[in-house]
């Protein structure tokens, strides 16, 4: 076998590493490997991964290293990730490396492996940089919220990932929903912080599909988005609507379109109209979305079985 065409090859787009299990796919034995570790021309850099004589130990040749030999599906998160996706000036130590839950490598030094049980979750937002496979950077904000103490650190991975437009609202909103009620580490410290740089609710549809999210990512059934309703010569378009085991409509209260008198007056016709056509109306605030999200999700639970 050509040892320096495959580990060229293989090491091309792995920052120089290559792995034993995929010099083994291409018809290497073991005794053939470990004549190279003994040679000095293959330097063990993590269990079952090297880097060849000559090439330079860099911080992304641990990174890969850490990614290639975790026997698993593997992303660089938290601290690591936020370094890569440019929201922290420092190189962080040590590498942290996201795995899925029960699948945690022997512990090594200088790499701290993290279980997810939302890996899948991570893996579809992950991304690619610098030839790693890193967390996108709504999920890599909520990690490292939980490993930065101080409330100015988090509010600066907020705002340089917002400077440099790395992710929008909708995307931070989103990844704060998908996570709710998992005990997430950070998520309290993340919502607090997001919630300070953008605590406005948004209108009609779109604080909607939020809530729908929520109820979706909680194992309920995707709602119906405005669900047209005729009473009399009136027709109405429920934000939210389940028709069956039982008819539940859940309407979606934002401080933006509720806030004046005409809807003080008519909020209160419409729920009675939709009550007498045998709905279970459910509302929600801006506010207690934000803060009881559990709760929402419980009380149309209630309202599905009641």
């Amino acid at each position: 076998m050509d040892f320096a065409d495959h580990v060229h090859r293989m090491g091309r787009d792995q920052h120089s590493i290559v792995i034993r299990r995929h010099l083994r796919a291409v018809g290497a034995t073991d005794d053939e490997i470990d004549r190279e570790l003994a040679a000095g021309r293959f330097i063990p850099e993590a269990p079952g991964a090297f880097r060849p004589w000559g090439v330079k130990r860099t911080w992304m040749t641990r990174a890969s290293a850490a990614v290639l030999s975790a026997r698993a599906p593997a992303l660089i998160s938290h601290r690591s990730a936020a370094w890569l996706h440019g929201l922290a000036e420092e190189q962080p130590r040590p590498l942290d490396v996201t795995v899925p839950r029960h699948r945690r490598p022997r512990a090594r030094p200088g790499v701290q492996f993290h279980e997810s049980r939302m890996f899948d979750v991570a893996a579809e937002t992950a991304v690619v940089r610098d030839g790693l496979p890193v967390t996108g950077v709504a999920r890599t904000i909520l990690d490292s919220c939980a490993v930065t103490l101080g409330l100015a650190g988090r509010l600066d991975l907020f705002d340089e990932a917002r400077r440099l437009k790395l992710v929008d609202w909708d995307d931070l909103w989103n990844c704060l929903i998908l996570h709710t009620g998992r005990g997430r580490r950070g998520l309290t410290r993340y919502r607090d912080v997001l919630l300070m740089r953008d605590g406005t609710a948004p209108a009609g549809t779109k604080f909607a599909r939020r809530v729908g999210l929520l109820l979706e990512s909680a194992g309920l059934p995707a709602p119906e988005y405005e669900h047209p309703v005729e009473f009399g010569d009136d027709d109405y378009f429920i934000n939210l609507a389940y028709l069956r085991p039982r008819k539940v409509a859940i309407e979606c209260i934002g401080r933006i379109g509720h806030d004046f008198e005409r809807a003080y007056e008519s909020d209160p016709v419409r729920r009675n109209r939709l009550q007498l056509l045998g709905w279970i109306v459910i509302e929600v605030t801006w506010r207690r979305f934000v803060n009881a999200p559990e709760a929402v999700v419980a009380e149309v639970l209630q309202a599905l079985s009641a």
